[in-house]
C-alpha cells in the first residue's frame, strides 16, 4: 500500500501526533509499505527527503496559532491530489481533517484519526472554538473510517454523530532506564529526588495548578521539575515563571529529548499530570511504562489511561492537588507498590508495534469495502 500521513509540523519533531505518526508510518515502512508525509516547512527533514523509511513532503502553513495546522491541511489536501497511485490517505485531528473530501476526488480512501475534542482546548479564544466545533462535522462526515484515541472520544461521536469509530490508542516504546547523570549535572536531581512534568507548556495541560500547588505544599526533599515548551505560549511561560516567583527548587528545562528526557523519566519519585483535556495523554503512559507512581487530574481521559493504577485529583483544584502531594510525600510505600503493575500494564497494552500492525489491517479492511 501507499500511505500518505497529514499534516504534520514537522519530521522528526518528537511529540503528540507527530510521535505518532513516525512509530507508526516507520513500522509500516517495514511491513513493506511506502510511507509519505507531509508536514509543515521550516521542521525538520526538508521536502523530498526520507526520515526512517518516511517519504517527507512539506507545504507552507500560515505563522499564527489559530491557522497554522488547518492552512497547512488545506496545502497539504491539495499537493496530496497529485500524488500517483495513492491508496489510503490518513489525516490526524478533526478540524484540520475538515479537508478529507479532497482525497475523495481521486477515489482514494480516507481515514481520519481523533487525538481529543480541538475545541475544547484552551488556545482557541470564542471565535476558535467555535469554527473548530463548525469544522468538526465534516471532519467526521466525509472520510470512509473514523478512529480515535480513547473510549471517552468514541462514546463521544456515538452519542453526538450517531457514527460509529474504531478505538486505536496511543502507543509508547520499552523504557530507557538510565541513572540520573545529565540531570544531575545539569540541575542537580536525583534518583526519587523530584516531581516531574512533562508536557507541552499550554494551560490545558495545568502546570499553573502543579506549581501552585507544590509551593503551597512544600514535600520534604522533592523538587519539581517542568520540562516541556510550546511555539506561541510565550504569554503562559512568562505567567509559569511568575507562579514559580525564582523558587530554586522549580527547574524548567525547556523541551528535553532523547537521553535528558530518558533520565527524567526514569528517576522521579511522582509523575503528576494536572490536565484539563486529553486524547489519550501519551506522557502519562509513558511515565508509567517506566514504572513511575503517577497523579493526575480527574478527567475521564486520564482515569481511561491510568486504569486505577495510580492517584487522581479534582481536576482544576490546587488546594486538592496540594493534599495529594503531600499524602504521596508521606507515603512512599503506596507509590512503590504501585510502580511495577503500572509498569506491566502498559507495556502490554500499548504497544506500537501492535498499534501498527491494526492500521495495517484496518487499511486493508478500507480498501476492500
Amino acid at each position: 500500500m501507499k500511505i500518505v500521513y497529514m499534516v504534520v509540523k514537522g519530521m522528526p519533531y518528537g511529540a503528540g501526533i507527530e510521535k505518532y505518526t513516525e512509530e507508526i508510518g516507520s513500522r509500516l515502512v517495514k511491513r513493506g509499505h511506502e510511507v509519505v508525509v507531509y508536514s509543515m516547512k521550516g521542521t525538520g527533514v526538508k521536502d523530498g527527503g526520507v526520515y526512517r523509511g518516511m517519504k517527507i513532503r512539506t507545504v507552507p502553513a500560515i505563522n499564527s496559532k489559530s491557522l497554522q495546522k488547518l492552512s497547512a491541511s488545506f496545502f497539504s489536501s491539495v499537493k496530496q491530489l497529485m500524488e500517483p497511485d495513492c491508496d489510503v490517505v490518513h489525516f490526524h485531528a478533526f478540524g484540520p481533517a475538515m479537508f478529507s473530501f479532497l482525497p475523495r476526488l481521486r477515489g482514494r480512501k480516507v481515514v481520519v484519526q481523533g487525538h481529543g475534542l480541538e475545541w475544547k482546548r484552551s488556545r482557541w479564544g470564542l471565535g476558535g472554538r467555535l469554527f473548530l466545533k463548525f469544522t468538526e462535522a465534516p471532519s467526521i462526515a466525509f472520510p470512509h473510517v473514523l478512529t480515535v484515541v480513547s473510549n471517552v472520544q468514541r462514546e463521544y461521536i456515538k452519542k453526538k454523530y450517531g457514527k460509529e469509530s474504531v478505538y486505536i490508542p496511543t502507543g509508547v516504546n520499552p523504557p530507557k532506564m538510565r541513572k540520573p547523570s545529565l540531570i544531575k549535572k545539569k540541575w542537580g536531581l536525583t534518583e526519587r529526588g523530584y516531581i516531574l512534568f512533562a508536557a507541552r507548556l499550554v494551560p490545558e495541560k495545568g502546570a499553573h495548578y502543579l506549581i501552585e500547588a507544590y509551593r503551597s505544599a512544600r514535600p520534604e526533599g522533592l523538587k519539581l521539575v517542568i520540562a516541556g515548551d510550546a511555539p506561541h505560549e510565550e504569554e503562559y511561560k512568562k505567567r509559569l515563571k511568575n507562579l514559580a516567583g525564582g523558587d530554586g527548587d522549580i527547574i524548567f528545562t525547556g523541551h528535553a529529548s532523547g537521553e535528558t528526557l530518558e533520565e527524567l523519566f526514569s528517576n522521579p519519585y511522582l509523575f503528576v499530570l494536572p490536565s484539563e483535556i486529553e486524547g489519550l495523554p501519551t506522557a502519562l503512559l509513558e511515565a508509567m511504562s517506566y514504572g513511575n507512581a503517577c497523579l493526575v487530574s480527574d478527567i475521564p481521559e486520564n482515569i481511561e489511561a491510568l486504569n486505577s493504577l495510580g492517584f487522581t485529583f479534582k481536576s482544576r483544584d490546587p488546594n486538592d492537588l496540594a493534599e495529594m502531594l503531600k499524602e504521596i510525600a508521606n507515603a512512599p510505600s503506596k507509590a512503590e507498590k504501585l510502580r511495577p503493575k503500572a509498569k506491566k500494564y502498559v507495556l502490554e497494552n500499548f504497544s506500537w508495534d501492535n498499534i501498527a500492525k491494526e492500521f495495517e489491517e484496518l487499511y486493508k479492511k478500507a480498501l476492500t469495502n
